[in-house]
Order: C-alpha cells, then structure tokens, then sequence
C-alpha cells in the first residue's frame, strides 16, 4: 500500500499540531516546517478542518489547533478521511473490467491485507507519532 501525498502531508500537519500543545499554530509555521508549497499547506489544512480533525480560530490572532487531544485521534481515522482510494486492484473499484473477477483467488488476501493495515493504524494515536516542540524548534 502507498498513501497519497496528501495523506503524508496530513500526518505531519497533525504531528505539527500536537507537538504545540494547547498553543495555535498557523499555515506559514507548518510551511516552513516542513518546507511544503503554502497551497498545498493550505489545500491540506481544509480537509483536516472538514473532518474535524484540527479547528481554524479565525482573526489576527487567529491560528489552527487540534479539534481534540492527540491522544483522541487515531492515525486510521486521518488516514481514511484523507484518502480516497483504497482499491488496491482493479476487482476493488467500481469501475471493475477484469476478466478474471469470478474466479480470482487474489482477492480476498488483498481485501484482508487492506484490513490489517488500517487496523494497525487504528492501534495508534497521533499522541504515540508525536514530536517535542524541541524537535521544530518551537520555545517550549
């Protein structure tokens, strides 16, 4: 399995956030952070705030923060709300054109295989891939 781009970038948004503690942080922190284009920042940020996985305090002293603790938001949970394909084969998508799809014995160890990876991701929160404020240079 590979996840998108997106979903990476989410991750560390999310690690961003809770190494920050109750503080606010803001898009352009996350930028130069991670050394990400601000619209993709920014693209990522949206959907984050859609699942209510981080809450966007607006304002000139406005910034984001984790809509709640860490230690409450799986890794599965952001996983799946950013991804939006998990067909690992052409007989897992709707679109199915394979030949072989009444016999195929692939199916069913891929299907258990796409389980047992979220299932694993479900096991941890974004509190157990947290860094220190240390580790971004953030004053503590």
């Amino acid at each position: 399995m590979r996840l998108n781009d997106t979903t990476d970038v989410a991750l560390r948004i999310m690690i961003y956030g809770a190494s920050t503690g109750k503080n606010l942080f803001t898009i352009d922190q996350i930028v130069q952070a991670y050394h990400l284009p601000r619209s993709t920042v920014m693209k990522v940020v949206n959907a984050l705030t859609q699942g209510h996985f981080l809450t966007a305090q607006r304002g000139r002293s406005g910034g984001l923060y984790l809509a709640r603790a860490a230690a409450d938001i799986k890794i599965g949970e952001v996983v799946r709300h950013m991804e939006t394909d998990f067909s690992l084969v052409e007989c897992m998508r709707p679109t199915n054109n394979c030949a072989i799809v009444d016999c195929c014995k692939a199916i069913s160890p891929l299907a258990e295989a796409k389980t047992a990876f979220l299932a694993v991701l479900d096991r941890y929160t974004i509190a157990d891939i947290a860094l220190t404020p240390i580790d971004f240079g953030l004053a503590v």
